[in-house]
């Protein structure tokens, strides 16, 4: 398996710059629809006329009297590149509310409503994402009908709270490991080097847990426990006070740039996509309760290829949503220490074409699942499922690839 080093440097916008090179040569010319349906979107002009006029002019399948409305998505953590095709169907002109927002899903007769994730706002205590399509978000007083899901969480839950994904906006997690270029020039490319890491009594990696996801699975490969030190949610502190010493977990799109450009360090960091390592999730599939499936069939049969259109218009020309995005978090509409700033903004969605998190998979389709990969993954989950997942669950159980549209994918 081919490794990905990716590298942000504190001085230039050298990945920026490659990001929006990548960008440019995914945009053609702006075109107009020659027929309304599946896969016929527009490409967006570099700035829509006013906000949502691009998408009340792409998104226009009739959904009125077949989709619930408003049709409501629960995210699992606050707003972000990662989530701009969910923003994409709205535009820019919707409702900002705290904790959610709200308008038009395009010209299809029906509105979208989409829910904040995340302890403090989003969701209450103790809930989930996916387990508010059985139990609601009880902030929002809603019942999500999409929300988003891991995959390995889909297994680990398969019984507890029954959910099949139906869409894969993002193809590859944007978790990573990251360290300080300084400290460790030769970086980490393998497993193998985080067990020589670990022996070497140089630092500790700092994760959310070791129990399950990930970090456990690196365990299970024969990283030593004792090197992982658990509570990882944001926070810089062990990373700074330690000098650098110190793996952490974080994002690509996120953390790596933040550190590198402020986080009270500012220097230049690497990084080491999970997915590399041979833990291959899809992150936040967008999944339907598994006792709700019949009754949105015909939904999403017309709603998952909008999705799948709307995160190729997003990467595309992402300007309109990021400043939604900008205004949203500065406007404190989601917590209070989440700030996404243009510039981060602007990373993560060229970061998100150049390390592979948006993009086709295994054939020429944006947004499906591939079948064999999730096999690979419930191969190691099954050791460890409990009560909680069921009995002889299978990939069948928790993704489906009827809704997808196979003609959307990235150029």
């Amino acid at each position: 398996m081919m490794r990905k080093r990716l590298h942000w440097p504190s001085k230039h916008l050298g990945w920026l710059a490659l990001g929006l090179a990548t960008l440019a040569a995914c945009n053609p010319t702006p075109q107009t629809p020659t027929a309304e349906g599946p896969g016929q979107g527009l490409t967006p002009a570099a700035a829509s006329p006013s906000p949502g006029a691009f998408a009340s002019a792409a998104y226009r399948t009739p959904l009125a009297g077949v989709c619930p409305n408003p049709f409501v998505i629960q995210k699992d953590w606050l707003a972000q590149a990662e989530h701009g095709a969910l923003y994409q169907l709205i535009g820019g002109g919707g409702r900002m509310e705290r904790g959610r927002y709200s308008g038009p899903l395009g010209s299809t007769g029906i509105d979208l409503v989409i829910l904040e994730g995340g302890s403090g706002i989003g969701l209450g205590d103790g809930e989930t994402a996916y387990s508010s399509l059985y139990t609601g978000n009880s902030r929002a007083g809603l019942r999500p009908d999409l929300a988003a899901h891991d995959l390995d969480n889909a297994f680990i839950f398969s019984r507890r709270f029954p959910a099949v994904g139906v869409v894969a906006l993002l193809d590859k997690s944007p978790s990573v490991l990251f360290w300080d270029r300084g400290t460790y020039p030769a970086g980490f490319h393998s497993i193998a080097d985080l067990k020589t890491f670990a022996a070497s009594g140089k630092g500790k990696i700092y994760v959310t847990t070791t129990r399950r996801t990930y970090a456990k699975f690196l365990v299970d490969q024969g990283v030593p426990k004792s090197v992982f030190i658990e509570g990882y949610r944001g926070d810089g502190e062990n990373f700074v006070s330690n000098n650098g010493a110190w793996l952490n977990q974080g994002a690509v799109t996120n953390e790596v740039y933040q550190f590198a450009h402020g986080k009270k360090w500012a220097k230049p960091i690497d990084s080491l996509l999970i997915s590399d390592l041979g833990y291959a999730i899809y992150p936040s599939m967008l999944s339907v309760a598994k006792n709700r499936m019949d009754e949105l069939t015909p939904c999403l049969t017309l709603l998952v290829p909008l999705l799948q259109q709307a995160q190729i218009d997003y990467v595309r020309q992402p300007a309109e949503i990021n400043d939604l995005l900008f205004r949203f978090n500065d406007a404190g509409m989601g917590a209070p220490f989440w700030h996404t700033s243009r510039a981060l903004l602007d990373y993560a969605v060229a970061t998100e074409l150049s390390a592979g998190i948006v993009s086709n998979g295994s054939d020429a389709t944006l947004g499906n699942f591939d079948m064999h990969r999730t096999a690979a993954l419930l191969d190691i989950l099954r050791p460890h499922l409990d009560i909680r997942a069921l009995p002889n669950v299978r990939p069948e159980n928790v993704v489906t690839n009827r809704f997808i549209d196979p003609s959307i994918g990235l150029r």
